[in-house]
């Protein structure tokens, strides 16, 4: 029902909800202690990756109409067996990096206190995960609203930052020489980290049959939100860099504040900074929740999950949201959760590989829609490629536990296929 749906801009609101979320608070700071000044290279070269990987999304989504995402793209093009195992590695990602971020806020919630306890932090993530998943139970639309404010104040803490930078930082060589300090190859390591804080715009995908004409507008928010958060993120890095010396950065949880601090600017900015660093983790929070539910209730409406998780009439999502936020509280007890991310991360960049390939096959079937994406075929090879390429920079941990993960979504694939096939019988 049309009242029941949302806007582009509040689809694309959604996008950049988990985009400009805590990622660009965090790993700004991380990325620049890998590659220096190379950093705007390192962020310039993700984007480009992300960019040819939305024009894949945007595609699928006007021709491919579902709640699954990546997981309906695969699906449609490439088969139950391996659409399964996407929507089995994504539905994991969104549930650990939902967890992961929760963890972050608690974190950061208590830095302003100047305390830190473990037991504290696990409450505090708990409650705050519950808090999320009551909001997103709520549906979409009070979703949507409440990601439209909280964007917007997030994009105003961004700009607020870049306005500071140019009068507080020093715009000189030596702050953004030389430009690879730690070699070239330092740029695709710091480029495997960048791109986790752009890889959010795939969420707006999911949403395709609750957004108005979403074959036409779904693509248009794609690209909205990729292009926002682009030219954010590349003026963020260049202000970081005017504010303080690139060797001084490391792996500190608010390399924003501490560059404002270094730099003399007014304590009220690194405050308010810091402020909009924690509302930020609560609009990727959101949009995780409802990106991993969608996920779920498509592969149950496919029959690839057990049916009771689709519900009925005004229950669905609901018991979707209600698995992917248990999910994301179990995933708080995993022990090492950096460790398990690793896997997470690759279960990202290897469910975006497959949509240049999706996309080859969907033009094979000439299958008609409100978007096609340029320089067809070169922008899916090249999708393609980079994100193999980043893949394989994540290091060995993540691709043994991505091994691990598609190993065991194969065996619990085969498993439901045999119990379909004797309820059949």
């Amino acid at each position: 029902m049309k009242d029941r749906k949302i806007t582009m801009w509040q689809a694309a609101s959604i996008g950049l909800g988990n985009i400009i979320g805590a990622g660009i608070f965090v790993l700004a700071g991380v990325v620049i202690k890998e590659s220096g000044p190379g950093a705007i290279i390192a962020f310039a070269f993700t984007a480009f990756l992300a960019m040819t990987v939305a024009f894949n999304s945007a595609e699928l989504s006007s021709k491919i109409v579902s709640h699954g995402g990546l997981y309906s793209f695969t699906r449609v093009t490439m088969g139950d067996s391996l659409g399964f195992l996407v929507g089995w590695l994504r539905g994991i990602s969104y549930a650990i990096a939902g967890a992961a971020v929760t963890l972050g806020f608690s974190s950061y919630l208590l830095s302003f206190f100047h305390y830190q306890s473990e037991f504290l932090i696990l409450v505090i993530s708990i409650i705050f995960l519950v808090i999320i998943t009551v909001v997103d139970y709520a549906g979409i639309k009070v979703v949507a609203k409440i990601e439209q404010v909280l964007v917007f104040v997030t994009s105003a803490g961004l700009i607020l930052f870049i306005i500071i930078s140019i009068i507080y930082g020093k715009w000189e060589p030596s702050r953004f020489t030389p430009i690879l300090p730690h070699g070239p190859l330092s740029i695709i390591e710091a480029a495997s980290l960048a791109f986790f804080a752009y890889s959010g715009f795939n969420t707006i995908a999911t949403l395709t049959p609750e957004v108005e004409n979403g074959r036409k507008n779904v693509p248009k928010a794609i690209m909205i939100s990729l292009v926002v958060s682009t030219v954010l993120y590349i003026l963020v890095v260049l202000g970081m860099l005017a504010l303080m010396p690139w060797r001084l950065y490391g792996v500190e949880a608010d390399p924003l504040a501490n560059a404002l601090n270094y730099s003399g600017a007014p304590l009220f900015v690194s405050l308010a900074v810091s402020v909009v660093a924690l509302i930020a983790t609560v609009t990727v929070t959101l949009s995780l929740i409802v990106a991993g539910s969608r996920t779920l209730l498509q592969m149950s409406e496919d029959g690839l999950l057990p049916k009771w998780i689709e519900g009925k009439g005004n229950d669905s999502p609901k018991r979707a949201v209600l698995i992917i936020g248990a999910l994301a509280v179990i995933s708080l007890f995993l022990g090492n959760l950096q460790y398990v991310a690793l896997a997470s991360n690759f279960g990202v960049i290897f469910s975006y590989s497959l949509t240049g390939i999706a996309i080859i096959l969907i033009r094979r079937k000439k299958l008609s829609g409100e978007f096609n994406g340029p320089l067809f075929p070169y922008l899916p090879i090249i999708s393609i490629i980079l994100s193999a390429l980043i893949m394989v920079a994540l290091g060995s941990q993540a691709l043994y536990l991505g091994s691990l993960m598609i190993l065991s979504g194969m065996i619990v694939y085969s498993l439901q296929k045999v119990e379909r096939r004797d309820q059949k019988v």
